[in-house]
């Protein structure tokens, strides 16, 4: 009795759409493959000025949502490098309190920094519309 419903099951496959298009050697439809859609940053800006003989630093920037869901919370990690030695000079991290970001939507961020030099940022993360919090480890330098 297993063996008549196995062939009737395999029949009813064969008859249906969905059998059709498995069996009649067609490939599949590929999903294409997506960017993922992260909140990221999409712009940088490290200003120097001597002010009295003491350097003061101002680094800005725009971070970018693009998920479907608001963004709470968003921390931007930097590292600042000096340029002709390429060393480490400062590592931090700014946050975005209270301010939510809508999909498609931008916000501002500003942090001072104690040195200038090259700006790399390492690692964006924010609370994504469900209560789980997401990153995105961008890993991309902005020149100056």
């Amino acid at each position: 009795m297993l063996g008549l419903r196995a062939i009737w099951l395999c029949g009813l496959l064969l008859t249906s759409g969905v059998g059709v298009l498995f069996f009649d050697g067609r490939p599949a439809i590929a999903r294409r493959r997506e960017a993922p859609k992260v909140v990221r940053v999409t712009d940088v800006q490290l200003q120097s000025e001597n002010i009295a003989g003491v350097w003061y630093h101002r680094l800005t920037g725009r971070v970018r949502n693009e998920t479907a869901t608001p963004a709470r919370n968003v921390q931007i990690y930097y590292e600042i490098y000096d340029s002709p030695s390429k060393r480490l000079l400062e590592a931090g991290f700014t946050q975005l309190r209270n301010r939510v970001i809508d999909s498609g939507a931008e916000a501002e961020f500003l942090v001072t920094p104690n040195v200038g030099g090259r700006v790399k940022i390492t690692l964006v993360e924010w609370l994504s519309g469900d209560r789980e919090y997401r990153s995105f480890q961008q890993m991309q330098e902005f020149s100056q």
